[in-house]
């Protein structure tokens, strides 16, 4: 596939659906009768570039896993990581991305220092935080919507092969949510974790290096390369007669505790009684100065928490809608709360709930995407969406 081929496709005009490694679950790289963009990750290993300083130029078609690894060999590592890793990385850029160890390093975005972007008439521009940074500021957790993530350029950190895990059993919710925001209120911490699944509740928190006085009891672990340990199967194929919807919502640390009791209002109430795999909990902290991205899911406070829900349910119009219906009503909940989804998820946006949640940033976009001829790229987004519909 000739080098150029991106920036020749996006360039033609035709409609377009941008997409990393297939692995949204809001619809996000659905494409019907329009072409779809994808990336090639076996091609890209023997494009990566280490510029020095712990920089890192990547194309954005490479996959995580293979990434951490050829970092690690180096003696390197990238501050956060999800827990699956073949999805590419610029799908992830795309979205925000987190992980266990964005409790110290907030976001995968908060270390991407620029990006190489393809706008709708093909043309390729480089964007940092000094040059185009309103493209920057788009492009990461946009969507897609203002161009195609071609290359990126990443900070990274050194490589601590070692993390003492230490894991606890929790009686309640209440329990677990006060033992949350003891750890979120400390900055020492590297992992964390917490998830209600299989009636079980349990959390996970870690710290990287070696020393034994970290694991004084059986609950605690010494685990090499954790990232490799435990990454999951979790975007494994879904049973052919049922239909994965999984959403998060990202609120103030502060507000985790009401966020929570909306969702465990619904905890034995159907459909979520019967549907609900797992119930997903994360601390980001984000670096000082971080930059204020435009559509990801974490805003301007210094320490927020993330409440996923994924279920698996049935191929049947009524659950489908019980279930977005429910989803819909937490999201309610989340921006009363100051807080944004995640919209790597199902999230269903009307044009009232996307003007309190973005504000002016939806006329920057369509600005955006009509300066540098986007209309035809990602267009059936309900983001894109709703930018023409507020602005009617």
């Amino acid at each position: 596939m000739p080098a150029a081929f991106p920036s020749v496709l996006i360039g033609s005009g035709r409609p377009l659906t941008l997409r990393g490694a297939g692995h949204s679950c809001g619809g996000q790289t659905v494409t019907g009768d329009e072409l779809l963009v994808t990336y090639a990750p076996d091609t890209a290993a023997n494009q990566v570039r280490d510029l020095g300083d712990g920089l890192i130029e990547v194309p954005a078609g490479m996959d995580w896993y293979g990434l951490e690894r050829y970092l690690n060999r180096r003696g390197r590592a990238f501050p956060v990581l999800t827990d699956y890793l073949h999805m590419s990385v610029g799908g992830t850029l795309s979205v925000g991305g987190f992980g266990t160890n964005s409790v110290r390093y907030g976001m995968q975005v908060d270390h991407v220092e620029r990006i190489q972007l393809i706008d709708g008439m093909g043309a390729s521009r480089w964007c940092s935080r000094t040059d185009h940074p309103e493209l920057f500021r788009f492009a990461l957790g946009g969507l897609g919507t203002v161009g195609l993530i071609e290359r990126a350029v990443l900070r990274t950190v050194p490589y601590q092969r070692y993390t003492h895990v230490h894991r606890t059993r929790h009686a309640s919710l209440t329990e677990l949510v006060e033992h949350t925001e003891r750890i979120a209120q400390r900055d020492d911490v590297d992992i964390y974790c917490a998830s209600l699944r299989g009636g079980m509740l349990s959390s996970t928190t870690g710290w990287g290096g070696i020393s034994a006085q970290r694991c004084s009891n059986e609950n605690c672990s010494i685990v090499p390369d954790l990232p490799f340990a435990e990454h999951t199967g979790r975007a494994a194929a879904t049973p052919s007669d049922k239909v994965r919807l999984w959403t998060d919502y990202v609120v103030p640390a502060a507000q985790f505790a009401p966020m929570l009791a909306a969702a465990e209002a619904l905890l034995h109430r159907a459909p979520l009684n019967r549907v609900l795999t797992m119930l997903y909990i994360l601390i980001v902290r984000r670096p000082a100065a971080a930059t204020p991205f435009a559509f990801a899911p974490v805003g301007t406070d210094p320490v927020s928490i993330g409440l996923g829900l994924y279920t698996s349910v049935e191929r049947d119009p009524a659950a489908i809608a019980a279930t977005r219906h429910m989803f819909r009503d937490l999201l309610e909940r989340c921006c009363e709360l100051g807080g944004h989804p995640y919209l790597y998820g199902v999230n269903d946006l009307d044009d009232s709930l996307a003007e309190r949640l973005y504000g002016t940033d939806l006329d920057q976009l369509a600005q955006l995407r009509s300066s540098h001829r986007l209309e035809h790229v990602n267009a059936h987004l309900p983001l894109v969406k709703a930018t023409v519909r507020t602005r009617d």
